[in-house]
């Protein structure tokens, strides 16, 4: 790669600077410290919950110790830098971040339990009532009168509800998922309450359109120069607030969000490392990249592929003393990101198929000693010829035909390889691994695809620059990885999740370069594609905008909070023992939907009555013996009272009805609507003997 690119660059100013300090830009600044902030409180919060010492003041306290650490060794390690206010960049990134916040906030009153964030939600506000990450299940650890424990329905082998999972053989509980986004959902409960909560998810879409905002400043400047890289950054912060997934997560309590801004602001400091040499942003985005994996599972890929671009580094002897600050603020993360990987969430993580500990340990030992003996080798002259024009541009070829035939299999793909079946609640049905691209384009759109192309081929046919390539070559990566399988549900806008932290913003990018380049290309001496790279992203931005709107007025399952409540104030001052109807997760049923905010997020104890309606008498009559000093209540839909209960043993004590809305689900066609989901939810307090 050219080695002009190490030089210093204003991104930001008409010319470099003359002085030696590396020049960081006011739109770093203030996209790249929210999310430093952001992340250090986030893994504060986790560390204490990991520790059963969460709480707001402790994580405040540690986090803002953790920002002012990495203040003190950037500035006593890092050097001096220079700061140029970039007015223009930061007017940019505050337009974009003002249609996003107005799209997004303030998020969905998610309270139910139907999926993935509805556990998320209740398990940080369990977090914040306890301060731990865990807890203690006293339906398992109750006893009858002669010593024997209590006959409890588990929803699962190892799950007393869905993601309420025990572990091992023992009485103590660990939701499901990783913990890093209920840590931090836990601290802004702490702080408001579920408004907290709710104001959380927007802000981290915000957050995430700024640094791409500030991302594609560099990016683009590096690209075609300083019009360009307002020009991109405009275009990326604009296409990503307003695009339908974006919306969607932003409103939605689940990782994806969190995820996204962690990866963009990794990006980021890389950038910022390749092109001013600052060492500290190459450490800060290595940091980043660690709290991602305590986020998801699969943030362990971005671990992988910094480790695999580490050893080609030190392979090709082009490692640095940027590479050796990015390993380390890697470093600091780790042992924390294996813990909670292979112990307190050892189960999900095999459930995500993560390679063992053995294995992953292995892999990257391998590739640091075939990276070790390479370094003898001479691979360093073959680097060095791409630097080379001839070179960089039959590569440049090579790699925008490859990705263009990528995309034409993935869209041909049905055709190709006939139909793909797979088992899916109990059925046989066609998998959309097949319709990945196809399905992607309802969002992107075709000729947004095309486009994308556009961009690819604008950074790998011009003059190679590195901080470009950092930006370009993860999605080249990471796009055909998860656009492979899906490996996960139909259901449009709960599949399409997938695709949020990486593969969205990448698409984004390189649509943003090919409309910068195209705004400020020349063709003797006259720019002839400043309008139609205009108007293409007007096109773009009303398609995402028309259908991002109709999200804006929607509210999914508004009302649920108050419902869970409500369910919690018939024991009030009493811990109570909510014994809930057996029903199926995928009906929206009352079960699913509020036995585990009620029992998670309110304190109570939910557990399932037996599928065998001979066993719910002896159940009820077991769960009066072992707690007989608190109130027991049964809980049912529209049937009413489950059969195998005499009603002479309860007295119906609520009966709630209601509506909740919730936006439509398909696994065929793209969601643009919504519809209200009835609760019929019927209550019984069993009777004293």
């Amino acid at each position: 790669m050219t080695r002009t690119l190490d030089a210093p660059t204003s991104s930001g100013s008409e010319q470099a600077p003359d002085a030696s300090a590396p020049l960081l830009t006011g739109t770093d600044l203030l996209a790249g410290g929210a999310v430093l902030v952001v992340a250090l409180l986030g893994w504060a919060g986790l560390v204490l919950a990991h520790l059963g010492a969460h709480s707001l003041p402790a994580v405040l306290l540690l986090g803002l110790a953790g920002f002012a650490a990495v203040l003190l060794a950037a500035r006593l390690l890092g050097g001096r830098v220079r700061v140029r206010p970039d007015p223009r960049g930061l007017a940019v990134a505050v337009a974009c971040a003002g249609v996003a916040a107005a799209l997004t906030f303030p998020g969905f009153s998610y309270g139910v339990a139907d999926k993935d964030p509805g556990g998320y939600v209740a398990h940080a506000v369990e977090i914040a009532h306890t301060g731990d990450y865990s807890f203690t299940d006293p339906i398992l650890t109750a006893k009858q009168p002669d010593g024997r424990p209590l006959d409890v329905q588990l929803f699962s082998p190892g799950a007393r509800l869905p993601g309420v999972w025990v572990k091992d053989a023992t009485t103590k509980i660990i939701p499901q998922f990783y913990h890093l986004w209920p840590a931090l959902l836990g601290t802004a409960y702490e702080a408001a309450g579920y408004d907290g909560m709710r104001l959380v998810v927007p802000l981290m879409g915000v957050l995430a359109v700024l640094l791409l905002v500030a991302l594609l400043r560099r990016v683009g400047d590096a690209l075609a120069g300083p019009t360009a890289g307002l020009f991109a950054a405009g275009a990326g912060g604009l296409l990503l607030a307003t695009n339908m997934l974006e919306v969607w997560q932003a409103r939605f309590p689940t990782t994806e969000v969190l995820a996204e801004a962690l990866y963009l602001g990794a990006l980021l400091g890389i950038v910022v490392a390749l092109q001013t040499r600052w060492r500290p942003a190459a450490g800060i985005a290595g940091l980043l990249v660690g709290i991602g994996w305590l986020n998801r599972a699969d943030g362990v890929l971005l671990v992988l592929l910094a480790v695999g671009i580490g050893c080609a580094l030190l392979a090709t002897r082009r490692w640095d003393s940027r590479a050796t600050w990015f390993a380390a603020g890697l470093a600091v993360v780790v042992p924390h990101a294996l813990r909670q990987a292979y112990d307190f969430a050892s189960v999900y993580t095999a459930a995500n198929k993560i390679p063992a500990l053995p294995k992953l340990a292995a892999l990257v030992a391998v590739l640091v000693l075939v990276a070790g003996v390479l370094r003898f080798l001479p691979l360093h002259r073959l680097t060095d010829r791409l630097e080379r024009r001839s070179w960089q541009l039959g590569v440049g070829l090579a790699v925008c035909a490859g990705a263009g035939l990528l995309l034409v299999l993935g869209f041909l793909r049905p055709r190709l390889f006939g139909p793909d079946l797979f088992l899916y609640n109990g059925r046989m049905i066609r998998s959309y691994d097949e319709q990945i691209l196809r399905r992607l384009s309802w969002f992107f759109t075709l000729p947004g695809f095309a486009v994308m192309l556009l961009g690819l081929a604008a950074a790998a046919l011009r003059r190679w620059q590195a901080s470009v390539w950092a930006v370009v070559l993860p999605t080249l990566v990471l796009f055909p990885l998860y656009g492979y399988t899906a490996s996960n549900s139909t259901r449009m806008l709960w599949w399409t999740r997938r695709y949020v932290p990486t593969v969205m913003p990448g698409v984004l990018v390189l649509v943003a370069l090919a409309l910068a380049f195209g705004f400020v290309w020349r063709y003797r001496g006259h720019v002839v594609l400043r309008v139609p790279s205009v108007l293409v992203l007007g096109a773009l931005v009303g398609v995402f905008l028309s259908q991002s709107l109709p999200l804006r007025a929607h509210d999914e399952w508004k009302g649920s909070f108050a419902i869970a409540q409500q369910i919690s104030d018939l024991s009030p001052g009493e811990r109570g023992i909510y014994v809930w109807e057996h029903q199926q997760p995928c009906c929206n049923g009352p079960t699913a939907l509020f036995a585990i905010p009620v029992w998670l997020a309110h304190d109570e104890v939910s557990v399932l009555l037996p599928g065998d309606e001979r066993l719910r008498t002896p159940v009820l009559d077991e769960y009066e013996k072992a707690f007989p000093d608190r109130p027991i209540f049964v809980l049912a839909g529209a049937k009413g009272l489950p059969t195998g209960i005499d009603p002479a043993r309860v007295t119906p004590v609520a009966h709630i009805t209601t509506s909740l809305p919730m936006w439509d689900e398909s696994d065929l066609d793209r969601p643009s609507g919504s519809h209200q989901v009835p609760l019929d939810l019927r209550v019984w307090r069993l009777n004293a003997r």
